[in-house]
């Protein structure tokens, strides 16, 4: 955008709306320019005024707002001026083509003011706005488009891209068609040249006002006079370059006329402008390139269109600026003047007759050129030669002409770096001026002089110029050469130091394109001369080879030696290219031949590494028969071949085999090159025997010598794959271009008896990884037959054996034999080998199976292949056991007395003896490169491969388990455990050898397992070993296993290992051996094993059901199988991690184990699972009408665990056939107790009873909370009419069982159990749901046979569970209270003392006594007991002495009075107490005198 000074006018919008008189527009001009005139009078009202300068009258109908846009369009503010144009754009839209029409004068002025605007923005507006404008009005635009021609045309050669885009929118907006635009331009063509000719006359003043800044005047100015220059120069193109195709007929005729009439007048207005001004010459001076640009291109259009206009003055005036316009400096002004020039050198040949070509002419053409062009070089470099045309053939022929200008052209080069674009332009018009000179010099020259003309145009310039630069040499060392050149010539004084000054620009470094843009102008130069002037392509190759034979002669001299060597091989490549593979054959014999004829043994003698590469290059593109021998490749009959075969074995194989290292490489590439395919074979065998032959030969090298032969064919056989890979074998096409081509017996026996070689070197290795290859997946070139390669497998597997011979550990001999299970020989020897050899041996095995790892396994099929990997891996986990035995030992102390010489040994570690280093360096070795194998390399084994694999690893894995004894159990489970995981991330197993893996690893043993073993048939079953296989320590190494297992399935997933998801055969009885091994060194079943299972339960819902039904009934079976022991101090009611652990039967325990963890606690087992267990229990209760007491026992911890989320579906009211038989269950399990209960005691099997009660109280849970003192009871489901019916006689039968057996035995039972929590759990169910109504009973039968008396009174406080009892005699008395405990008859009844009168403290503590022992002797019966306790008082009131034992009168069972009196003492004694006495004192003598009874 351009700037704009001026700013909008402080008036309001609202003053300028309507103009001051209606109807009117006021003046408006700028800068004093009105254009044309302002409104075209045919379309305007009659003025009020003569003047036709002052206010129109437009229309009295012509909307308001339109005209205060259009007066809004003379401020001075761009801003303004846009708004004001995308409104009125808008209102042509929107207002029919009527009223619109009515405006064009008025617009039209304002658009040729617009269009000069200094704000593109603001000239690209006015257009859109045009297009608008046009498109409302339509035809309606014919009687104003003279006058808007001009404007409309000049505005679409506007600078602004934008600016002109939008103007030719316009222009076609208002004529779509290409003919009709071209018929408006020829009938507005008089007014376009007028307005175009006015627009020329402007000066900088006169386009704007004072205020305007120079800047943008002088840019306005530009811009105004370029556009109409170019406009006009476009016009005279368009006009008069139109050709009219005439089809015969009266319209042609009329067509023919008025195209005639159109053509005179824009010769009449051209010729007028041109007179005008004065040949534009002032516009070619103008400082603005723009106008000079626009300028040529006017005169260019004139020089085309309107020639005749140049006369003799004419041509004085406009020659020597035409001719002579090379001094414009300006790279945007050289395209038009090149154009101008051409034109009119051609179009007036006799024009240069009007100037001084040399002065005027050549030497600012000279300075043209040495200046680079000045920056346009693109432009102007293809259009010399053109130009060389067009001068004068006199001056062509000036001896001094080609030589100047080819110096001046070659020093613009130089002036600044050329770019990739650049220096392509320069090279072609260089060729083309070279030959152009070489073409044309001998047809000006005079006499004998053109060949000498011509040979130093070769000489001089394409030799000493052009390939000295090519090579890089110095331009020093040939100045005087190249100067002597100007002695000849005759130049001016002010031009000479142009020549010597180009000369002595420094030879800078170029880039690569332009080296290789200079090469390729060279090759074609040559090729051109090959075509029509062989004797100058001989000269140009006799020099240049003689400059090549200098360079070698130089040799190593030259500071650039190896550059311009190099400069040469990039030459011939380009040769190559460009000229040999179109048929030439000047290149071979011109310059290849001659060149190593000349330069062969000075190549051979100095052994330079870039001679080699320019002898190799040589022999690729020509082939080494024709370099080497004459008439070769004319010869069908192969007589060539005997020569050759001659030539190659006696020059070629020795020199290139022996010599420097350093050029080794590039002699061998050689050598390779050299290999005929007709005598392929021949020319192997050559240089295999040779290298077999050549033994230990000392090969020079400055730092390091080749020891041996194995060197030299590693280096040849990488050069063979590199070429066969690269399929750079175009000699080789049916011999040589497969790998089986090079095989060789001697390879493949060097090959094998490398192993044998000992000790290995590195040489070794490259060696036979070299003739394997298999370095990565594409690499399939091997050099050596199968046989070969199977020996070599072989080699690597007993030697990477080797190392577990040397270990510590029991497991790696037995991993030796599944890797060797018929090398006993082998094994011996390398048992008797030193530990470093052994290792040694190793490393060299692993590095060749490391870097020939593919090559090795074509045909893994085979057994070998699958043992040398299994072979990594053991040897890494042997390494990685051994550094934790050592890290063990340094924790344990075991090293703390080092002795002196330990101390001294080469040890960087002093805790690692010399093996663990050896492991710990090869296995570092292994993991790294086992690390960076990717799982296609395991997807794509062979399946026999990779099962051999996994077995051999798997029963690995095993021995490594079950032998290690150095290290703990938990250490060695979690290293092996690694061990499988790193081992199966690593191969990524399909799932079908996954679980055939573990199918192996985990497979029964000696050692595994102890409790439950599989079947053999492959059915998801299990049997039950009752006792474990008595060996040597099978607990251990039982142990060993489930610690190992335990890792794994922690490590991977319990799914993964145990459960073998999606398989036919699902490992529970794993799960079951785990579990029933209960504790283990480092886990257990509840801390590590379950939550492993219980996690993987809840991620995946859909678990195999045969997977835990067969678990439960592993377990049920080994519980009813296996025979328990005592099971009494289980709590049902309070299950809980430590209640299980008290149970000693390890299969019933992880039955409830495994119950209470997915059942009971988290309730992830399914409902159907505990339904079937829950059946399977019920068939196995009763064997015929016989309790199965195992079945019973196991029962009640059964029950302890499925009973709560069962009774929670029954309590939420959801039926099932499961809750269904469990209530029926209980309520005959309720029978079956009450039944045991209702024989006598002697009768009843004690166990039976206490069996059937622990299953009772399993089936009723309770949930207890506080303490001892203070229980809450909350039951666990409801309880039925008939269950507590049933209840209650099930514990009345069994108060009166116990008691009828042992007074009281139930209260005795219960404080004898030592189990708190089970007693808390017992007494719990007893206060809730036993004692309520046995305490209401007892109450009742106080009250009801309890009678009072004057002596004695009974009163009940139900609520606080007591018993109040007075007695009172005369002035004595005594109250006691009876509290009944809430859980009664459980708890012993207390009584207490808590007044008394008249009766000393002894006699109320014996009664207090006997009240209590009355209480506790009557089987809960407290009435009973009462009406004892009055009898008692009454009877002492009477004066009946007590018995002396019981301090009773009555006897608290019988009721007895003491009868027995001592013959001695008299004391009387009851009979039961006395009886009593004599039995537990073993004494028969009296209880108080000690005399004989």
């Amino acid at each position: 955008m351009g700037k704009s000074k001026g700013r909008a006018s402080s008036s309001g919008l609202a003053a300028s709306l309507l103009p001051d008189t209606p109807g009117t527009v006021p003046v408006v001009g700028f800068g004093g320019y009105h254009g044309a005139s302002r409104v075209e009078p045919a379309a305007l009202l009659p003025s009020s005024s003569a003047d036709p300068d002052g206010p129109v009258r437009l229309p009295p109908d012509v909307d308001g707002e339109v005209l205060q846009h259009l007066r809004r369009l003379g401020r001075k503010d761009p801003t303004t001026k846009l708004k004001a144009l995308s409104t009125l754009s808008m209102l042509f839209a929107q207002k029919p083509g009527e009223e619109v029409v009515q405006i064009v004068p008025q617009w039209a002025f304002e658009y040729k003011r617009l269009l000069l605007d200094y704000n593109r923005d603001v000239r690209r507006a006015t257009n859109d706005t045009m297009s608008s404008l046009v498109t409302a009005v339509k035809k309606g635009l014919a009687p104003h488009l003279k006058s808007l021609m001009g404007p409309w045309w000049f505005s679409q050669f506007d600078p602004a891209v934008e600016v002109a885009q939008a103007a030719r929118r316009s222009f076609e907006a208002a004529f779509p068609q290409s003919d009709r635009r071209l018929d408006a331009l020829m009938l507005c063509v008089k007014e376009t040249f007028l307005y175009l000719n006015e627009n020329l006359k402007l000066t900088t003043q006169a386009l704007s006002d004072k205020v305007t800044p120079m800047d943008e005047l002088e840019d306005m100015h530009q811009r105004v006079i370029s556009s109409s220059l170019l406009a006009m120069a476009t016009l005279i193109d368009i006009v008069l370059g139109v050709k009219l195709q005439s089809d015969g007929g009266d319209s042609a005729n009329t067509e023919r006329k008025s195209h005639s009439k159109v053509r005179s007048a824009t010769l009449s207005s051209a010729e007028a402008a041109l007179s005008m001004h004065k040949y534009f010459i002032d516009f070619l001076k103008s400082k603005g390139a723009v106008i000079r640009s626009a300028a040529y291109t006017l005169l260019t259009s004139y020089i085309k269109y309107v020639p005749h206009v140049f006369n003799e003055e004419a041509m004085k005036i406009l020659s020597p600026t035409l001719l002579g316009a090379f001094n414009e400096k300006d790279p945007l002004c050289h395209s038009s003047m090149w154009d101008t020039v051409l034109v009119f050198s051609r179009r007036f040949p006799e024009a240069w007759s009007y100037c001084n070509v040399r002065k005027v002419v050549l030497n600012r053409f000279w300075n043209f050129l040495q200046n680079g062009c000045y920056g346009s070089k693109q432009a102007s470099y293809p259009l010399i030669v053109q130009f060389l045309e067009c001068i004068p053939p006199k001056e062509v022929a000036a001896e001094q002409f080609a030589f100047e200008f080819l110096q001046n052209l070659w020093a613009g080069r130089n002036q600044r770096q050329l770019s990739a674009a650049d220096s392509l332009a320069f090279f072609i018009a260089f060729k083309q001026s070279f030959l152009w000179l070489l073409k044309n010099v001998p047809r000006n020259s005079v006499g004998d002089s053109s060949d000498y003309i011509r040979n130093r145009l070769i000489t001089n310039v394409l030799v000493k110029m052009v390939w000295h630069d090519y090579l890089q040499l110095s331009l020093s060392k040939n100045l005087d050469a190249v100067l002597s050149l100007l002695s000849e010539e005759a130049t001016t004084d002010d031009h000479q130091p142009y020549h010597k000054k180009s000369l002595l620009v420094p030879n800078l470094r170029q880039p690569i394109y332009y080296y290789q843009d200079l090469g390729k102008c060279m090759a074609e130069i040559l090729d051109a001369l090959s075509v029509t002037e062989s004797p100058l392509l001989e000269v140009a190759c006799e020099s240049l080879l003689r400059d090549y034979l200098d360079i070698v002669q130089q040799g190593e001299k030259l500071s650039k030696f190896q550059d311009h060597v190099g400069q040469l091989v990039s030459f011939f490549r380009s040769l190559d290219l460009l000229v040999l593979q179109n048929g030439r054959t000047w290149p071979l014999e011109n310059l290849a031949r001659p060149l190593v004829e000349h330069s062969l043994p000075a190549i051979k003698s100095m052994d330079s590494p870039s001679l080699i590469e320019l002898l190799l290059v040589l022999v690729e593109i020509f082939g080494p028969a024709p370099l080497f021998l004459k008439n070769s490749e004319k010869n069908d009959d192969k007589s060539y071949v005997e020569p050759y075969l001659n030539l190659f074995n006696t020059d070629f194989v020795p020199w290139c085999l022996d010599g420097k290292y350093s050029t080794c490489s590039s002699k061998i590439d050689l050598l390779l090159a050299l290999i005929q395919e007709e005598c392929f074979f021949d020319q192997w065998c050559l240089i295999i025997k040779y290298t077999g032959a050549k033994q230990k030969r000392v090969v020079e090298n400055k730092t390091s010598h080749t020891n041996d032969q194995f060197e030299l064919l590693t280096l040849i056989l990488q050069k063979v794959r590199e070429r066969i890979a690269s399929g750079k074998l175009k000699n080789l096409q049916r011999s040589g271009s497969l790998p089986e081509h090079w095989r060789h017996d001697l390879l493949d026996s060097v090959s094998v008896s490398v192993f044998c070689d000992l000790p290995a070197t590195d040489s070794h290795v490259h060696f036979l990884c070299a003739a394997l290859g298999g370095s990565s997946q594409d690499d399939q070139i091997c050099f050596l037959s199968a046989e070969a390669v199977c020996k070599i497998r072989g080699s690597i597997l007993k030697s990477l054996a080797s190392v577990l011979i040397a270990s510590t550990f029991e497991w790696t001999k037995s991993s030796h034999f599944l890797l060797l299970p018929v090398e006993h020989e082998h094994f011996k020897i390398l048992g008797e080998q030193s530990l470093s050899a052994n290792f040694e041996m190793a490393q060299f095995a692993f590095q060749v199976f490391e870097r020939s790892l593919f090559a090795l396994r074509i045909h893994d099929e085979e057994s070998v292949f699958s043992h040398i990997l299994a072979a990594l891996f053991i040897i890494e986990w042997e390494c990685s056991m051994a550094l934790t035995l050592a890290e063990e030992s340094d924790l344990k102390g075991h090293k703390e007395e080092i002795n002196t010489e330990a101390l001294r040994c080469n040890s960087s570690d002093d805790h690692l003896d010399e093996a663990v280093h050896l492991k710990a360096k090869l296995a570092e070795h292994i993991h790294a490169f086992r690390q960076s194998l990717i799982p296609s390399f395991w997807n794509d084994l062979h399946s026999g491969t990779l099962n051999r694999l996994v077995n051999i690893l798997a029963q690995s894995v095993r021995y490594a388990v079950f032998d290690t004894i150095d290290l703990p159990i938990d250490r060695t489970a979690v290293l092996c455990s690694e061990w499988v995981v790193d081992m199966l991330r690593l191969i990524c197993l399909d799932h079908i050898k996954l679980q055939s893996f573990y199918d192996i690893l985990l497979s029964e043993g000696e050692y595994w397992p102890l409790w439950v073993k599989p079947l053999q048939n492959g059915h998801a079953s299990v049997k039950i070993q009752h006792e474990p296989v008595t060996t040597d320590n099978p607990e251990l190494k039982h142990q060993q296993f489930i610690a190992f297992v335990d890792k794994l399935v922690l490590n991977l997933s319990f799914g993964e290992v145990i459960l073998a998801p999606a398989s036919s055969f699902s490992r529970a009885w794993v799960a079951a051996e785990m579990i029933c091994t209960w504790k283990w060194k480092g886990g257990s079943a509840f801390s590590s094993f379950l939550p492993s299972l219980l996690q993987y339960m809840k991620t995946e819902p859909c678990l195999d059901v045969s997977f835990v039904s067969l678990l439960l009934d592993t377990l049920l079976e080994g519980a009813l199988m296996h025979e328990s022991s005592d099971w009494a101090l289980f709590n049902a009611w309070h299950l809980s991690y430590s209640e299980i652990e008290k149970i000693q039967d390890r299969y019933l325990r992880a039955l409830v184990a495994l119950l209470f963890t997915t059942y009971t606690k988290e309730s992830i087992l399914r409902e159907s699972d505990a339904h079937v267990l829950f059946e399977q229990l019920l068939s196995n209760l009763f064997i015929g009408s016989t309790v199965n007491r195992k079945c019973l026992r196991t029962l009640p911890f059964v029950m302890s665990t499925i009973i709560k989320p069962l009774t929670e579906k029954m309590r939420s009211n959801e039926a099932s056939s499961c809750s269904d038989l469990l209530g029926k269950s209980m309520l005959s399990w309720l029978d079956e107790a009450t039944s045991c209960l209702s024989s006598s005691p002697r009768e009843a099997a004690q166990q039976d009873i206490e069996d059937w009660m622990q299953v009772v109280l399993s089936c009723f849970p309770v949930k207890i909370t506080g303490g001892s003192r203070k229980l809450v009871v909350q039951f666990e489901r409801e309880i039925s009419d008939a269950e507590t019916s049933l209840l209650l006689t099930l514990f009345s039968r069994y108060q009166t069982f116990y008691a009828s057996a042992d007074p009281s035995l139930s209260s005795r039972e219960t404080m004898l159990l030592r189990d708190r929590s089970l007693s808390y759990s017992i007494e719990s169910f007893t206060r809730t749901w036993c004692s309520p109504p046995l305490l209401l009973d007892e109450f009742s039968q106080v009250k009801d046979s309890v009678y009072a008396d004057e002596t004695f009174t009974v009163s009940v406080n139900r609520s606080a569970y007591e018993i109040i009892a007075t007695y009172k005699k005369e002035e004595t008395g005594i109250d006691l209270v009876i509290r009944l405990p809430s859980s009664y008859p459980l708890r012993h009844v207390d009584v207490e003392c808590t007044r008394s009168l008249g009766i000393s403290e002894v006699k109320c503590r014996k009664w207090l006594l006997s009240l209590t022992s009355f209480v506790r002797n009557q089987n809960g019966a407290i009435a009973e007991a009462i009406r004892t306790w009055k009898n008692n008082f009454d009877k002492e009131f009477e004066g009946v002495e007590e018995c002396p034992i019981c301090y009773s009168i009555l006897h608290t069972s019988n009721h007895s009075l003491p009868r027995l009196a001592c013959k001695t003492c008299k004391h009387k004694f009851h009979g039961a107490c006395l009886y009593k006495w004599f039995s537990t004192s073993n004494k028969s003598t009296c209880p108080l005198c000690q005399t004989p009874f």
